[in-house]
């Protein structure tokens, strides 16, 4: 038996809640949130649920899906992805029943890697881009709201040795770096495991959503309700994800993210690489 799934691979900062939202518009696809955090063998956090909400308003653990479902994952050993992986299709395949589709969000290329590994989805990957120099100053505004964005702060959570480190990678340049190297690999993760896959532009998602959702739509072989109709997406439980999720206004109609307007932390580390450059030409071409 296998279980259909959409995966969103693609970059943190990069618009993975909005198209998940979007999806979830298809009939019989169900957006489940960043699914590969409960997977993860490094990621102890079925420990510390008991803050988190679902999508459905629920806390996590009175959610009627991920409640029974983050109790059934408590007698699989983190360091079983495979497992966990599977416990968690069973889990949703009881829930829906035969025919549903997971979406999941989890954007990193180690989750659609382990997914493809597990044998038990059958995967259509939606790999998301977003120009890399909004990308920067998102990524920058990440650090300020989490108050990692300065030396002290990072000193003080970490001590010297560990904060200070932590600090000279935390800025555009080791950024960038890392924006090719997790696109590289999402190509690559799609390439080993000869997955059908769909290239999905934030920029033209937000600007041309009518042509980006038809050609979702031929891709999963499913229409898509218009995005903020009322009662489309209520069957999803979504976890780990944008705090977009929980805010009406958001999810009424797509906005574009247009800060990255007033902030050029990305201009030198664009300028200087003529790789950098290229990729992002290269991924925003349709």
């Amino acid at each position: 038996m296998t279980t259909e799934m959409v995966y969103i691979a693609g970059g943190g900062h990069s618009g993975s809640t909005l198209l998940e939202m979007f999806v979830s518009g298809a009939e019989r696809h169900h957006a489940m949130g960043e699914v590969f955090q409960l997977v993860d063998r490094r990621n102890p956090i079925t420990d510390h649920l008991a803050s988190h909400l679902c999508s459905c308003g629920n806390p996590v653990e009175d959610c009627v899906f991920w409640g029974e479902t983050v109790n059934a994952l408590q007698d699989i050993p983190r360091e079983d992805e495979n497992g966990r992986y599977l416990r968690i299709a069973d889990r949703f395949d009881a829930f829906y029943g035969a025919g549903h589709v997971l979406i999941d969000s989890s954007k990193a290329p180690e989750g659609l890697d382990r997914a493809a590994l597990s044998g038990r989805f059958d995967i259509k990957v939606l790999h998301l881009v977003r120009d890399v120099r909004p990308w920067l100053v998102s990524t920058g505004k990440s650090y300020r709201r989490n108050g990692v964005a300065t030396l002290r702060e990072n000193v003080e959570r970490n001590g010297v040795i560990k904060g200070s480190a932590k600090y000279l990678m935390r800025n555009p340049y080791v950024d960038a770096r890392k924006w090719l190297s997790l696109n590289a690999e999402v190509q690559r993760v799609i390439t080993r495991h000869g997955l059908q896959a769909l290239r999905v532009s934030y920029e033209r998602l937000c600007f041309d959503t009518e042509a980006v959702k038809r050609e979702i739509e031929a891709f999963i072989g499913v229409e898509i309700a218009g995005y903020g109709i009322e009662g489309t997406r209520q069957r999803n439980h979504s976890i780990f994800g944008n705090r977009m999720r929980f805010e009406p206004e958001k999810l009424a109609r797509i906005r574009y993210d247009n800060s990255w307007f007033h902030d050029n932390c990305w201009l030198l580390p664009y300028v200087v690489s003529p790789r950098l450059r290229r990729m992002n030409r290269q991924l925003q071409q349709r």
